[in-house]
């Protein structure tokens, strides 16, 4: 089976590159999809041994080729997509997985992903990628990640004011995921398509309160930090974050995930205190300047 190879897309974004890493150190053949194989990121990915296939989403001919031959397929689309270019090109390459008979087709969605539609674009293109996946590819594995971690530490939040500042209530809870748990998630998948051919599986590295979030950040930078969820008024004014935050009160994005069984998927999972100190601590000094 480690003889086989899978097709990764986007394989210089953080999904996609953790895939891809994680893959070949556990001794599959990695074909990367990349928009310019000259960067020095997929120059690394070729030096750790993965095969580079240049090409963009609106090229059919070359991720076609992409496809040729191999086992498996991971894909996960740019966050700076528009909703309707994230639709267009999420529907065309399982299409094309279908046309190409791929063995295990993996879609990353969201944990935001619900089955009642929203009226909010960007929040129904993933239910809609989903449809598409089980309609044409229903031995395919479903991903829902949830909120990366990355995300909790983007400007804005207050930390250098000694405050922190959220979506979910201070006893409320969120749970979240670290891009390198992504990929040990993913090469889980690939390693064992039996057990999860045909499953959606939500993904968590930790759960996390208002409260606790604060204890961690306060721990992480050696200063106090209080938390505060954003003021009605800012969520009122932003139709993404009021419709996040609510789906954290009820919503999918409350659904509690089974971190025991997530650790038995992955047993190297990441805690929020863990990433704060390894893969987060650049991003939490920047916080930290404002």
């Amino acid at each position: 089976m480690r003889c086989k190879t899978v097709l990764v897309l986007g394989a210089t974004g953080r999904q996609g590159g953790s895939v891809a890493r994680t893959l070949l150190n556990r001794g599959w053949g990695v074909r990367a999809f990349v928009r310019d194989p000259s960067t020095p990121a997929a120059a690394e990915l070729g030096a750790a041994g993965a095969r580079l296939a240049s090409g963009t989403f609106d090229d059919t001919a070359s991720l076609r080729a992409a496809m040729d031959e191999v086992h498996g397929v991971f894909s996960a689309l740019p966050a700076t997509l528009s909703a309707e270019d994230e639709v267009r090109h999420g529907t065309a390459i399982v299409d094309l997985a279908a046309d190409e008979g791929i063995a295990h087709f993996v879609y990353s969605s969201g944990a935001s992903a619900g089955t009642v539609p929203t009226g909010i674009a960007r929040f129904d293109a993933k239910p809609r990628i989903e449809a598409h996946v089980h309609r044409l590819l229903p031995e395919a594995t479903i991903l829902r990640p949830s909120i990366f971690m990355d995300m909790l530490l983007r400007p804005g939040t207050g930390l250098d004011k000694g405050r922190y500042t959220s979506l979910v209530e201070l006893d409320g809870a969120m749970q979240v995921v670290s891009v390198a748990d992504i990929g040990r998630f993913v090469a889980a998948v690939f390693d064992d398509r039996d057990r999860f051919a045909g499953q959606v599986v939500p993904l968590a590295s930790d759960r996390l309160t208002g409260l606790d979030l604060a204890a961690a950040l306060t721990q992480a930078s050696g200063r106090p930090i209080r938390y505060a969820r954003l003021p009605d008024a800012v969520l009122s004014a932003n139709p993404d974050l009021a419709h996040m935050a609510e789906s954290l009160k009820c919503g999918p994005l409350s659904q509690p995930i089974d971190l025991d069984l997530m650790r038995a998927i992955n047993p190297d999972l990441t805690s929020f205190r863990a990433w704060l100190a390894t893969q987060g601590r650049p991003l939490l000094d920047e916080a930290l300047k404002g």
